[in-house]
């Protein structure tokens, strides 16, 4: 092996080092957390308080028993196609708007008052439009998801280093080359963002749209277990929640690591 690939090779220990260094303080305080979770079980009524332990046995139970398979799949859908449709709109209209000053001045107004206005003020509406099937919460994940990807990108865009720009236009770039080989690099790590947020906000659309109104979902079983007292079951419903925003997010940075590499730092 040459200079070049041990340097290669010290170099990418160089990163793998700390990394594993974070994520074990990553794990370790997700131990810990759910530590304390039970020891603070352990001295309050399970009225209106269960630990850990408790709420993955009424999982498992609820998965024997064919209950949340249902809900799963049908939040799951939800989810799925309020978020698609949120990247498949926020990403080219993001890069519309950084591009040209009409469809910014258009499109900027409307993203600032949609996205201020609170799901919770929409959700009726919403139910009442589409009534409760499944396009109801997809339209609420959509809204709720759409304008962090599309803020995000129009940001992410419009922050291209401009020298990078000059410097392709001295080189004869086409405007469709400027616009693979440096503004959608430029503005990867800025939609990776949006896209994390936006899966946040689109998880709060589904309980929001499910609490409203729906046949089933994760977010109906919550509020029907909150009606009958049924405490370890609705930790079941937040703990899905929750865990499916970590695995989104988690995953997001990996495909962030992969796609957008210069973006991680060396240790010092």
């Amino acid at each position: 092996m040459g200079p070049y690939g041990s340097t290669a090779g010290k170099i990418e220990e160089a990163k793998a080092a700390p990394r594993r260094g974070y994520l074990f303080l990553g794990v370790l305080s997700l131990v810990l957390g759910l530590v304390a979770w039970q020891i603070i079980a352990q001295f309050t009524n399970r009225l209106f308080f269960v630990g850990p332990w408790e709420t993955a046995k009424t999982f498992v139970l609820l998965l024997r028993t064919g209950q949340l398979q249902p809900q799963l799949w049908l939040s799951g859908q939800e989810l799925f196609y309020g978020f698609g449709l949120a990247a498949l709109i926020g990403v080219p209209v993001g890069l519309a708007m950084a591009i040209s000053k009409g469809i910014e001045a258009v499109v900027d107004p409307w993203a600032s008052i949609l996205y201020a206005t609170p799901r919770l003020a929409l959700g009726p509406l919403v139910i009442l439009w589409l009534g409760i099937g499944i396009s109801s919460k997809v339209l609420l994940v959509f809204l709720g998801a759409v304008f962090p990807i599309l803020i995000n990108t129009y940001v992410g865009a419009k922050n291209v280093d401009a020298q990078m720009k000059r410097v392709a236009q001295a080189f004869g770039a086409t405007r469709r080359e400027q616009f693979q080989s440096i503004l959608i690099p430029g503005a990867l790590p800025h939609i990776i963002a949006g896209f994390r947020m936006g899966a946040i906000q689109g998880i709060l659309g589904v309980i929001v749209g499910e609490f409203f109104g729906s046949r089933g979902g994760v977010g109906n079983m919550i509020f029907a277990a909150a009606e009958t007292f049924d405490t370890a079951k609705m930790f079941v419903g937040i703990a899905i929640f929750a865990v499916t925003g970590l695995v989104i997010s988690f995953a997001l940075q990996k495909v962030e690591k992969r796609c957008a590499p210069w973006t991680q730092t060396l240790p010092e």
